[in-house]
């Protein structure tokens, strides 16, 4: 999107075997133990193929010398080469809409940032922009709530939060531009109907978690991750 050349580490986003692989031709000698050629095998539709990854890279062997370009090659070819139509038309559409000029102003971190949103979460910055409906900050469901997020993973906190909005990041400039996305709002916690034995549930339209009284924070812990391991498998609901 940016033009800026690939690297090896980038395969990891989709191949993450291959990736390890190159890691270790890159740490280790390879003189005499690998039998590589600057060529790949193809399968496609059950058909078996080769392509060479520059002219008469089936007969030129992968050494020590050379390891840094047929790294950088089977890259390159696995990030782009191998799905270049799919990727121009991709971008053709997203330059349509975001031309590159705009584009040249960002980094591949700022980019990430603007696109995908935060990857961790900040507790505090999600408690200060939560509002409630039936409880109130100081009751003791809202304490034992924000002590259970305190206790909680960052992978644990990325569930609930999916469980939630539907969203596994945090847009960029934090929890209150929730409030900024569609219609649903910045996030809210309601009081549920029904007994402490309900599940809590959620209403990702509206980004709000229903909350049943429960009677000790192991409870609402309990409840909590039940409820999270269902996210997975269409429990939420609008």
């Amino acid at each position: 999107m940016l033009g800026e050349p690939l690297d090896f580490t980038d395969v990891a986003c989709i191949d993450g075997d291959l990736a390890t692989s190159l890691q270790w031709l890159l740490d280790n000698d390879i003189s005499d133990i690998v039998e590589l050629t600057f060529s790949v095998d193809l399968h496609d539709f059950g058909e078996q193929g080769t392509l060479e990854l520059k002219t008469g890279g089936a007969d030129i062997i992968v050494t020590e010398e050379n390891k840094l370009e047929y790294i950088r090659l089977l890259s390159e070819y696995k990030m782009s080469g191998s799905i270049k139509p799919q990727i121009n038309s991709f971008l053709g559409g997203f330059y349509s809409i975001v031309p590159r000029k705009i584009l040249a102003l960002f980094n591949p971190q700022e980019l990430e940032l603007i696109l995908c949103g935060l990857s961790v979460i900040d507790r505090k910055d999600w408690r200060m922009h939560t509002q409630y409906n039936g409880f109130e900050p100081t009751d003791p469901m809202i304490i034992w709530f924000w002590e259970v997020l305190d206790s909680f993973s960052q992978d644990e906190l990325v569930t609930l939060l999916k469980f939630i909005t539907g969203y596994s990041r945090v847009p960029h400039g934090g929890f209150s531009q929730f409030a900024l996305i569609g219609s649903s709002g910045p996030i809210k916690i309601s009081k549920g109907n029904g007994s402490s034995a309900n599940l809590p549930k959620s209403s990702v339209c509206f980004n709000m978690l229903l909350l049943p009284v429960y009677t000790s924070k192991e409870m609402v812990k309990e409840r909590l991750k039940t409820a999270m391991s269902y996210a997975s498998v269409g429990f939420d609901q609008c």
